[in-house]
């Protein structure tokens, strides 16, 4: 009978399959990788081997903490707040005093305070398409007052282009104006966005002027053109409501203690309406950007839980010590388990 049933099961096997897939077949049924016989290594997690992995990341963390510490304290900033310096004015003025010296560069940034460009809608309120040059797209733009103004087409359109920061700073040094070189913003944007993401429609001025157009936002200020590097920046939307975004770079003027800069701001941002606050910080940077405690506290804070346990786990080893694969701990509960005890009776 088993001889009858073999030559059955062989030519229903051979009927079905052709001989390219029976040899494949048996390749399949010899190959270790598919029959999951290849070699491996399966270590053995000791309680003195977690303990070493975790001093290392201990070590690790609490070493790139200390270093983003000390690089972040190496920096030095300059802050005025100034939206109520220039309450009510349309044009006003800024005067610092430079405390201790900062080598070129010198970053010139805006702060913005109680400014929540995180929300959703906000953050997606703006058509990429138009933004390459596409002006008639705008089927991204949801909502109305930022994509539709007295009939006409906004470009740019969305939310993040109508509330571009719109404020103008021109900073003097001693008195004297920083020169083209020294109040640099041709480089204050990411390359991807000045190379590749952002582009402007041909014969832009004759669109514009052709009537279905407008650059007027919903504040009537003039909207910028996607290529200009202030709006790029700006569109690269902050994550907390309390941010910095830079302006200008100052790029071959030392500033000294003593130094008396005085900015001229345009003031035409207005933050009233989200009880906002509007700063002017000028700053240095360090091998990892700017001042950035916050990072250097989060790996210093990892590394020390990381050696902690591991000194839990070595002190528990030291002083109530576990044979490694004792039998005596070992208790299966499961639906017809039979204990050591019974199976040796």
């Amino acid at each position: 009978m088993a001889s009858v049933r073999d030559q059955n099961d062989e030519d229903l096997f051979s009927a079905e399959d052709d001989p390219g897939r029976v040899r494949r077949k048996r390749q399949i049924a010899k190959n270790s990788f598919f029959q999951q016989k290849l070699w491996a290594w399966r270590p053995i997690q000791t309680p003195m081997c977690i303990f070493t992995i975790f001093m290392i990341f201990a070590v690790a963390f609490i070493s790139i903490g200390i270093a983003v510490l000390v690089l972040s304290s190496s920096t030095i900033e300059l802050s005025k707040r100034y939206d109520d310096i220039c309450d009510g004015q349309r044009v006003c003025k800024v005067t610092m005093t430079v405390d201790q010296d900062m080598d070129h560069p010198v970053y010139f940034y805006y702060k913005l305070v109680n400014f929540y460009q995180n929300h959703r809608s906000y953050v997606m309120d703006y058509d990429i398409h138009q933004l390459q040059g596409d002006i008639d797209d705008t089927d991204q733009c949801t909502v109305d007052s930022a994509r539709k103004r007295d009939g006409k087409t906004i470009y740019p359109c969305g939310l993040i282009a109508n509330s571009f920061f719109n404020d103008i700073f021109v900073l003097q040094h001693n008195g004297v104006n920083l020169t083209e070189g020294n109040w640099d913003g041709s480089d204050i944007s990411w390359r991807s966005d000045r190379e590749t993401k952002f582009k402007n429609v041909t014969e832009i001025t004759e669109i514009i002027n052709g009537g279905d157009f407008t650059r007027t936002g919903t504040r009537g200020n003039l909207l910028p053109l996607p290529t200009d590097q202030d709006f790029q920046v700006w569109f690269r939307v902050a994550g907390l409501p309390r941010f910095n975004k830079l302006y200008r770079k100052i790029g071959n003027q030392d500033l000294k203690s003593g130094d008396q800069l005085t900015v001229f701001v345009f003031n035409n941002f207005d933050v009233k309406g989200f009880d906002g606050e509007k700063h002017i910080l000028l700053s240095t940077v360090s091998g990892i950007g700017g001042r950035n405690f916050f990072l250097g506290a989060c790996y210093l804070i990892t590394g020390v839980i990381c050696m902690i346990y591991a000194i839990g786990m070595l002190l528990k080893r030291i002083y109530c010590p576990r044979k490694l694969g004792e039998m005596k701990y070992y208790k299966w509960t499961g639906l017809g388990a039979v204990t050591r005890t019974e199976k040796r009776d």
